[in-house]
């Protein structure tokens, strides 16, 4: 946010934030319905410039503004559940996280377009530098690099059960990855975002910016340590100090460090449930080269290529640990080792 705090917001921006949408919405035709869950505290430039391309594009577009959740994972209003299960797409682009685990979210996706799956295209906690600047401003070349790296990562995931992440700041984990379905992850992850069904012709997923391959642990194997070493979904900002949480058979059972890390307890502690802290969430891998270090924004933090994040709580994958909060950290510059021998990353650099 170093643009906005030294210059401000002016509305002039609308005009690059229009050209960061370009390749998300490349595809959007006049038969498709849209609806844009947004919230109060959200920068109104830009669901401005989504709603604007949208509507250049022909679709039907519904807003939805709705009062700022008090936690992330909370489900949207019931009002605008309503609305975007009539939608093909539905756009989030809230300020906080949206987890497929909750009630909402559930009733969502079993509904509209695609497969009978409505795909939810993740855009939450953007802002303008993420967009104009950093993973949001990236070429459609960029794009199919990251899906061909996503690709191969991958595939070292389909064929692996035993994974490894270790960094400089502490982390040391492991836990089994097995029970996918042969291909899966290479299938997943090496597709383009936003593209059409074939068989259908409803848009699928996407999250922007884009870039991430990830795997869920089976529940129960996780152990070791997670430092989560820049920032999270809460508390906002770049950290000053990491926060270390001790893992036991798929659970987290300590978290020690300084005030982040008892932000972080009083957190869990408020609003999550038993499973929030199990380790079902993701083991996510970032491969944007776009997206800046040390934003302390996790929109963009998430996808930064060689950082990981790493969530404790629901697993929309295996769907067996479904949790009212999910929440992400980061850590920094990690090396990721499956089945004790194939080294996927060594210090924030992919190396398959």
């Amino acid at each position: 946010m170093e643009m906005i705090s030294r210059y401000g917001a002016p509305p002039t921006r609308l005009i690059s934030l229009l050209k960061t949408l370009d390749y998300p919405l490349k595809q959007v035709s006049e038969a498709d319905k849209f609806v844009v869950l947004t919230d109060d505290a959200m920068d109104p430039l830009i669901w401005q410039a989504t709603m604007a391309g949208l509507h250049s594009h022909g679709a039907e577009a519904l807003l939805c503004l709705y009062p700022r959740r008090e936690y992330h994972c909370a489900d949207p209003s019931p009002l605008a559940v309503a609305a975007a299960k009539e939608a093909d797409v539905v756009i989030a682009l809230t300020t906080t996280a949206l987890n497929s685990g909750t009630p909402g979210l559930r009733a969502i996706r079993s509904e509209g377009g695609g497969r009978g799956k409505t795909p939810i295209w993740l855009w939450e906690e953007l802002n303008q530098e993420i967009l104009i600047e950093g993973g949001g401003n990236v070429t459609a070349a960029e794009v199919e690099e990251m899906c061909e790296i996503q690709r191969r990562v991958g595939a070292v995931y389909d064929n692996g059960t035993k994974i490894r992440v270790t960094s400089e700041s502490g982390t040391d984990l492991t836990a089994d990855i097995s029970g996918y379905k042969p291909g899966s992850l290479a299938q997943r992850w090496g597709k383009l975002p936003f593209q059409r069904d074939e068989e259908t012709g409803k848009l699928g997923g996407g999250t922007w910016p884009f870039g991430e391959v990830h795997v869920e642990p089976k529940p129960g194997t996780a152990n070791g340590v997670i430092v989560w070493d820049q920032t999270a979904h809460y508390p906002a900002g770049q950290w000053r100090e990491p926060v270390r949480l001790r893992v036991e058979e798929g659970r987290v059972v300590e978290i020690s460090g300084g005030i982040e890390a008892r932000e972080v307890r009083h957190y869990l502690e408020t609003y999550g449930d038993e499973n929030t802290w199990k380790l079902g969430g993701e083991i996510a891998l970032g491969t944007n080269r776009r997206c800046r270090p040390l934003t302390g924004a996790m929109r963009s933090e998430k996808k930064r290529y060689g950082a990981m994040h790493l969530g404790i709580g629901h697993g929309a994958d295996r769907g067996e640990v479904n949790s009212t909060l999910r929440l992400e950290g980061i850590i920094d510059q990690v090396t990721v080792v499956v089945d004790d021998k194939i080294v996927v990353a060594k210090d924030g650099e992919i190396l398959v």
